[in-house]
């Protein structure tokens, strides 16, 4: 039994009100901070994602020995002849060297949407690799959330020897 004498352990309601109100005052702080770093998170992931297709298509046109081409794609089995890169793409071995998956072409690999984000090349549908691994033209694509602000937009560069190169640039 406590003695009336001795202090109880424990908060008094001034106290637990001020940790509460210390609490709240913290959370409002950090979640935006939160929520962006998780919006940049996903730009980054998404950037790694289609350097990672252009390197996989032109790793394939040189093992293949063989035209490789990567495309929009809203389906996973076509090419949507598009600049509009938001819906996804595919990797196909592009035998006859159309930019379309057709007739004996084979379907290497899908990557799926880009979930919400803004994926635009300036110029192509396509991207083909010749056996060589030589890309049939330079070409810029950006990538950005919607509502972006500041240098947290992404252009992918692919250059005429075919390396790729990744800047931050302004939304």
């Amino acid at each position: 039994m406590i003695s009336p004498t001795k202090n109880a352990g424990g908060f008094t309601i001034i106290e637990l009100m001020f940790a509460i109100t210390l609490l709240a005052i913290l959370l409002a702080i950090g979640i935006p901070s939160y929520n962006e770093i998780i919006n940049n998170n996903r730009v980054t992931a998404q950037n790694n994602e289609l350097v990672t297709a252009l390197q996989y298509t032109r790793s394939e046109a040189l093992r293949k020995a063989r035209p490789t081409t990567l495309c929009a794609s809203a389906d996973g089995a076509t090419c949507s002849a598009v600049t509009n890169w938001a819906t996804g793409w595919i990797s196909f071995s592009d035998l006859n060297g159309d930019g379309t998956l057709n007739g004996a072409d084979v379907l290497l690999q899908v990557w799926p949407s880009t979930n919400g984000l803004t994926l635009t090349s300036t110029t192509r549908t396509f991207v083909r690799y010749s056996s060589s691994g030589m890309p049939s033209g330079t070409e810029t694509f950006s990538l950005k959330k919607p509502g972006c602000s500041g240098n947290k937009a992404r252009r992918i560069d692919i250059g005429t020897t075919g390396r790729v190169s990744t800047t931050k640039v302004a939304c």
